[in-house]
């Protein structure tokens, strides 16, 4: 989560002349607050902001995201984190969604002043400006504050606060947020150049991969994760519990791989990636139909194998390549997946 905000301010400081978000054709995705005194967040396309007539542009404005999907998980972020009002100061004093959530400082009910509300956005918005440091240190503050005038309750919020932030910003599972751009559509045809995969031809729809996870041989389980067109579909996600005799990872790879395609209504791959280096790509090999290309991706180096006349070629690409990052980050998809399955597995065994 910190890197997509960082990501976002540094777009927006210094409007690289390469960036795809900004060249892609699209309207850009921001986060806005509207005018004082009754604030609101809302998310907005570039196209629509001048529309609004905002008092400061670089205060009200934060952005811009990769999509509307990234905006929407950092509103829930800061919503659950620090809350915010759907309706503030609003005639009727109706209560709003998040008033019912315990997540509005009740700014809809008028039970905080606009200045008051102005101080509880100003932490937002420092999270948005990626100063995480600095709002950490002020809800410290705040709590510090808060006890002199033994003002306990108060500091229990804060605390709770401070915590949720901290489990927001090392969470692996916000890496989500970071999805491959529209640029992914472009990337595609380069899969076939960049590899020279014999029995690749044709620019991938469907690619698979697969990784295991186990302790000391313990637990050991597999799993499959499927890109379509360059972009997750978690849906098409696979789980598999290893059950073969042979401990070693290549053979267990090779069990995951002959269940799999026990299973055409699943769907066939155009591509399929091994976690793993030469070991694996040789054992596997023969339990996938003919035709479909294979490449197995070794962690240390970020090295490329396959075979070409029946020989094992070996590619490293660059660090930054765009094929090597989206085949890396369809592994780390398939390493996720794997390793949380491997721990409600192993809690089992434990509670058992």
């Amino acid at each position: 989560m910190e890197a997509v905000i960082t990501e976002a301010n540094y777009i927006k400081t210094y409007q690289p002349r390469y960036n795809a978000i900004t060249k892609d054709g699209k309207s850009n995705i921001y986060i806005i607050f509207t005018n004082a005194p009754d604030t609101k967040l809302k998310i907005i396309h570039a196209t629509d902001i001048q529309s609004l007539e905002l008092d400061d542009y670089k205060k009200q404005i934060f952005g811009p995201y990769t999509s509307s999907k990234t905006a929407t998980s950092l509103l829930k972020q800061i919503s659950r984190i620090f809350g915010f009002c759907y309706a503030p100061f609003n005639s009727q004093n109706r209560p709003c969604f998040n008033y019912h959530l315990h997540r509005c400082p009740g700014t809809c009910m008028s039970l905080i002043t606009a200045s008051a509300y102005q101080r509880h956005l100003g932490m937002i918005k420092k999270f948005l400006s990626g100063n995480f440091r600095g709002l950490i240190k002020s809800l410290n503050n705040q709590i510090k504050t808060a006890i002199k005038k033994t003002d306990f309750e108060k500091a229990s919020i804060i605390k709770n606060n401070i915590l949720c932030l901290d489990q927001a910003l090392n969470n692996h599972n916000s890496s989500l947020l970071l999805k491959l751009s529209d640029a992914t559509d472009q990337l595609q045809p380069l899969i076939i150049k960049t590899l020279n995969h014999p029995l690749l031809k044709q620019t991938p729809v469907r690619i698979e991969c697969y990784d295991l996870a186990h302790l000391q041989g313990e637990s050991y389980v597999g799993s499959m994760s499927v890109y379509i067109q360059g972009k997750a579909e978690p849906s098409l996600y696979r789980h598999f519990n290893i059950k073969g005799d042979n401990k070693s990872d290549p053979y267990a790879m090779k069990e995951i791989i002959a269940r799999r395609f026990h299973h055409p209504e699943w769907g066939m791959p155009n591509l399929i990636i091994l976690d793993g280096g030469v070991p694996q790509l040789s054992i596997v090999s023969s339990q996938i139909p003919p035709g479909i290309a294979t490449i197995a991706l070794a962690k240390k180096r970020e090295t490329i194998y396959f075979f070409k006349n029946n020989k094992i070629i070996s590619l490293n690409l660059n660090i930054e390549d765009p094929v090597l990052n989206l085949f890396r980050n369809i592994r780390d998809e398939a390493h996720r997946f794997a390793t949380t399955f491997h721990i409600k597995k192993r809690q089992k065994t434990l509670y058992r």
